[in-house]
């Protein structure tokens, strides 16, 4: 199976420089800075589809407008988004039922799996280095609205190359 997408690569990359062999001090990377506005929209796009609608109704290399609630979030240009229909830990009625709610542990896998999707932050095909983590207040569970186009791989992995994210939660 070839990777398809840097993020990937970068994350396998990442996860083995990390791991180091012997060291008991932990090797930090180096911080990233914050996605430049060139990635912001300041009104919410229109016509945004879900996360399952794209994989029912878009094919790979459409331009895309998707809405999700942002899930786990990279330390680099990246972030996966689920699906509005996904119930997070957040929105169930137990308080304090999970310290991770954005993990959305109590969901189905097979619906998480159909229901998320990765967003980078690309130049030229390739990942800036700049971070979501905060851009504009960007953080798990933050609703958004991405635009950009929509890569589907051959086991089906979808991801959106994006231009722009409208966080709603700002």
């Amino acid at each position: 199976m070839t990777m398809r997408h840097p993020y990937f690569a970068l994350l396998a990359f990442s996860t083995l420089a990390l791991s180091g062999c012997g060291s008991s001090e932990a090797v930090q990377p180096e911080a990233w800075p914050v996605l430049s506005e060139r990635f912001h929209s300041a009104t919410e796009p229109g016509q945004a589809q879900s996360v399952g609608s794209l994989r029912v109704g878009a094919g790979s290399g459409a331009d895309v407008v998707v809405l999700g609630r942002v899930r786990d979030i990279s330390e680099r240009s990246a972030f996966t988004l689920a699906d509005m229909a996904l119930m997070s830990c957040a929105a169930m009625d137990e308080p304090d039922h999970c310290s991770t709610p954005w993990d959305y542990c109590c969901e189905d896998p097979a619906a998480l799996k159909l229901g998320t999707l990765v967003v980078e932050f690309t130049e030229n095909g390739t990942p800036v280095k700049e971070t979501a983590k905060g851009f504009h207040g960007l953080d798990h569970l933050s609703e958004v609205v991405v635009t950009g186009k929509l890569t589907i791989d051959d086991v089906g992995n979808m991801s959106v190359a994006a231009n722009t994210v409208y966080v709603r939660s700002e």
